[in-house]
């Protein structure tokens, strides 16, 4: 009997033993994904107000943005105050787009419904978009500074069509021009338009240089974007 018994109890505790097994391996086989689990809507409010909002974005406009999540469309409104990421998003109004998945910290409006002040709002799918192409800009200028052209670095001024001038410490000047093939980045090496550097910005350019004026093939303006902080639960 004593046998029977401790056989069983051997088969149970078998049977328990790879019962737990298949359930662990249930659970850790196909894990989720980072960013899946991270761009699922949420809305937590605390009990001062205070609300983590993540979501779609419905509408952009200067000041506003109306994002779909749990409960319907929440209206944010965005302070001149309020941090918004990527640093690179200097223009958020054009660069973020309907349908873009975003995280909002703020504050629910006592005065209006399904409304938040914010503090902090970051585009998630504008950041994977810029990481995408800051890794190819510096990948072609990995291939473009192989092949020797001398680096120039100084305060750009006098900024005129495609051309400026770029003022060392060392008080040499030199007439900067540009093409249509010039790599023109920002500090994070995203994509900056021309026009997007402005006179008393810290330019770093690459290219070669006849008699005091260097033909750029790449042009990089380190002042923009300046780097700006956030709490990490919108992010």
């Amino acid at each position: 009997m004593n046998r029977k018994l401790m056989a069983g109890a051997g088969i149970a505790a078998s049977a328990a033993i790879l019962a737990t097994a298949l359930v662990a391996g249930a659970q850790t086989a196909v894990p989720a994904p980072a960013a899946v689990a991270a761009q699922q809507p949420i809305v937590q409010v605390g009990p001062k107000g205070n609300i983590l909002l993540r979501g779609t974005i419905a509408s952009v406009t200067a000041g506003t943005i109306t994002v779909q999540s749990w409960g319907g469309v929440w209206t944010v409104s965005i302070p001149s105050s309020a941090t918004v990421l990527p640093a690179a998003a200097t223009d958020y109004a054009s660069q973020f787009k309907t349908g873009d998945f975003v995280g909002v910290e703020g504050s629910v409006a006592t005065d209006a419904n399904w409304t938040v002040n914010a503090t902090i709002v970051r585009d998630w799918t504008y950041r994977a978009a810029l990481s995408s192409q800051e890794k190819a800009n510096v990948q072609s200028a990995q291939g473009i500074r192989s092949s020797a052209p001398r680096d120039y670095i100084g305060t750009a001024s006098g900024m005129s069509g495609s051309s400026f001038t770029l003022s060392a410490a060392n008080g040499t000047t030199y007439a900067v021009n540009t093409a249509a093939n010039t790599e023109i980045v920002n500090r994070v090496w995203a994509t900056l338009p021309f026009s997007g550097i402005t006179n008393g910005d810290s330019v770093r350019v690459y290219g070669v240089d006849a008699n005091g004026t260097v033909t750029a093939q790449i042009v990089r303006d380190v002042t923009v974007p300046a780097p700006k902080a956030a709490t990490s639960s919108a992010q």
